[in-house]
């Protein structure tokens, strides 16, 4: 404990004599590390499982977590928001909330295999705003194993946490599929969304 003082002390008298610009630098890159330890501890290892629910959009596949998932529905026909972004295809009313749906691979800068008018509903687990992703097929939840960053060449979309194995032994199945990340996926969207309620 009497080191970690000394240490601080020292910190803060360096400090002193640095300029504000390089005391700003400092700060930035400190919050830097956390956010980044902090994104580390949310992702998962690789060699551990996890369970996600896997889904179709286009020829690619998607893990999304199963935590992060209240329910998956049917697609159902939403009021068109002209001025939205062209991923939001629109508004749902569903058990007495407005949702509201982005199509994922318009989101991922992909396009769908299907029309946006069928497919499945993946609503996320969130308190407000409410939303659901728009994906051509909805497979099922299977247990995925992580592989490691060194196994992959780069991460194709800033939406895409990483890799995944797939641990069944389904014939058809593709093996490999993208690990979603909900936050960078949602954060264009958050600002332009409604507000949750009916």
């Amino acid at each position: 404990m009497a080191k970690t003082l000394r240490r601080k002390l020292r910190q803060i008298s360096r400090a002193g004599s640095l300029s504000a610009e390089e005391r700003t630098q400092r700060i930035l890159d400190e919050r830097t590390q956390r956010l980044a330890s902090r994104h580390a501890m949310q992702s998962p290892l690789a060699g551990e499982t996890t369970s996600v629910l896997i889904c179709d959009t286009g020829r690619e596949s998607y893990g999304i977590p199963v935590h992060a998932i209240a329910e998956v529905l049917s697609f159902r026909e939403c009021l068109p928001l002209p001025e939205g972004p062209p991923a939001l295809i629109g508004l749902l009313g569903w058990n007495g909330q407005l949702i509201s749906v982005i199509d994922l691979a318009s989101a991922l800068g992909t396009a769908p295999a299907t029309e946006k008018s069928d497919g499945h509903l993946v609503l996320l687990r969130r308190s407000a705003p409410k939303i659901a992703l728009r994906v051509d097929r909805a497979k099922g939840v299977e247990t995925v194993t992580p592989i490691a960053p060194e196994e992959t060449n780069s991460f194709r979309k800033e939406a895409i946490l990483g890799y995944a194995e797939i641990s069944s032994d389904v014939a058809d199945q593709e093996k490999i599929l993208s690990l979603l990340d909900l936050n960078r996926l949602l954060h264009p969207f958050l600002p332009s969304l409604p507000a949750s309620g009916a």
